[in-house]
């Protein structure tokens, strides 16, 4: 293979090392946040557009 291509394989593979390190450490920390909130106190999503439906 010529230099070329294993230049932008190893630039290739160093991005996807990378996003997959940031990707979980985030994972992680969101959910550590997780297990804080207290799901009883969390109202249930009400559509803007069914609420207009209901008045018609």
């Amino acid at each position: 293979m010529s230099t070329s291509l294993w230049i932008v394989v190893g630039v290739a593979a160093f991005f996807l090392v990378g996003f997959i390190l940031a990707m979980r450490s985030i994972l992680s920390e969101n959910r550590e946040i997780d297990k804080h909130i207290d799901y009883s106190k969390v109202k249930p999503w009400v559509d803007d557009d069914e609420e207009e439906d209901d008045d018609k």
